[in-house]
């Protein structure tokens, strides 16, 4: 069969589905089938799905026979009885590779439920599969195309009820596929026959490439779910690649949106820690926001927050820290019926190597200390604990700090938190046993 290239008219496509479907019917025997052109000839991807499904039902009927052993199908060319099971077997192989490339255009035909006859999801094929008796060869055969169908339908299964981390499903069904894949390895290498380890590998390598599609297209569908109804719990995670503009971050959301992107996360995670966050106007010569913290244990304070975003390492330029002094000066004189200002906090990506200095400069020259905290630190704080944390705890880490915070000050805080926590657990556990 000529290939005609990828450019063909309709028509020319048309009358090649027509001349595959006439060669395929023409298969009346075993030896007929031995004479198929190769898949590589018949060019399955120039199909459309509907073409495929037609074929592939085609396919199936021309493979029953052979999988039934049917005399009339019988290898007429092969003198002994050894050679027309290899001829069967053969012929079995031959199949299988034109039914992986079939199934693989018209996949989502069978998904839409509109082909009108046989479906691997329906399983009617695998179960007339596995009731026949026709002898061990063909048992094989039957075993690893039902492993086949079942698999197939899992993977499609799966793409359409998401993954167990969503709680979509009680399991994710790529385990499945993980089994359809071992079992046609195992029964492939039941009678260690080279056919059906070639059939084994065309079918399972078939599989495996739908699987992988399945798994990008369900987790693809998973993020949007995770970051349509999770978002708050989403931006904090993004809150480090926000911090260095990671191209991830500026393809999901635009290089001018990465900015309030992380100053939006950056205020939803202060708020978890317990704060409250007032954000100011974006592009006026001010800090980003101004967190409040609740009192609890101590008198209430204020801390001033500053978002930085940037592609390299913070180095606190000199625009940016004249920015924050003015700006500590005029909230000390006029915020005076919040509570009094304790902290300056700068967050933003990692910090270059003339950061430490820089912030310690600033922090000399302001009325409160100025501290630095990369984002990523921050974020680890976060998700080191559970609920608020302590605010005065939170505080006093900070302030601690030399110029830049460091994983010790956040694990003084995570300290603090827990011995808090087991403290008031011991106390109620007490007071129940009185």
């Amino acid at each position: 069969m000529t290939d005609s290239g990828s450019n063909e008219t309709g028509g020319d496509a048309d009358g090649r589905h027509r001349r595959i479907l006439t060669l395929l019917e023409s298969c009346t025997s075993a030896d007929k089938v031995l004479e198929l052109p190769s898949v590589a000839e018949i060019r399955y991807d120039l199909h459309s799905p509907f073409q495929g499904s037609e074929i592939l039902e085609c396919i199936k009927n021309i493979w029953m026979p052979i999988l039934e052993r049917r005399d009339r199908w019988q290898p007429q060319r092969e003198p002994t009885e050894t050679a027309k099971s290899a001829a069967w077997r053969s012929a079995s192989l031959a199949l299988s590779t034109h039914f992986a490339a079939a199934i693989s255009i018209s996949d989502s035909i069978f998904m839409g439920g509109r082909n009108g006859g046989w479906s691997p999801f329906l399983k009617s094929f695998q179960t007339s599969l596995l009731t026949a008796e026709y002898g061990i060869d063909a048992a094989i055969e039957r075993r690893i195309l039902s492993e086949f169908c079942a698999g197939w339908w899992d993977a499609n299964f799966m793409e359409v009820v998401g993954s167990a981390a969503m709680g979509k499903t009680p399991v994710g069904y790529d385990l499945f596929v993980f089994w359809s894949l071992e079992h046609i390895a195992e029964v492939a290498l039941a009678h260690q026959s080279c056919e059906h380890l070639a059939m084994g590998h065309v079918l399972s390598n078939s599989l495996a490439r739908r699987a992988r599609e399945a798994v990008d297209r369900r987790d693809r569908a998973d993020i949007e779910f995770r970051d349509s109804h999770w978002r708050d719990a989403v931006s904090a995670r993004e809150l480090a690649k926000l911090a260095s503009r990671q191209p991830e971050m500026i393809e999901k959301y635009g290089y001018k949106n990465v900015e309030g992107r992380f100053e939006e996360s950056l205020s939803l995670l202060m708020q978890s820690l317990g704060f409250m966050v007032v954000p100011t106007r974006q592009g006026q010569r001010r800090v980003d926001m101004i967190c409040i913290s609740p009192g609890g244990d101590g008198e209430p304070f204020t801390i001033l927050v500053e978002a930085k975003s940037s592609h390299n390492n913070y180095t606190l330029p000199t625009k940016d820290s004249r920015a924050i002094a003015e700006y500590v000066d005029s909230v000390r004189s006029r915020l005076r019926t919040l509570p009094p200002l304790k902290l300056v906090l700068i967050v933003g990506p990692e910090g270059s190597k003339t950061l430490p200095g820089k912030v310690k400069d600033l922090d000399v020259d302001s009325p409160v200390p100025v501290r630095y905290v990369s984002a990523g630190l921050l974020n680890h704080l976060r998700y080191s604990l559970r609920g608020v944390v302590p605010p005065r705890s939170f505080l006093r880490a900070m302030v601690a700090a030399d110029g830049v915070v460091v994983s010790d000050d956040v694990r003084a805080v995570v300290a603090t938190h827990r011995s808090t926590a087991a403290a008031h657990s011991d106390f109620i556990a007490k007071l129940l046993e009185g």
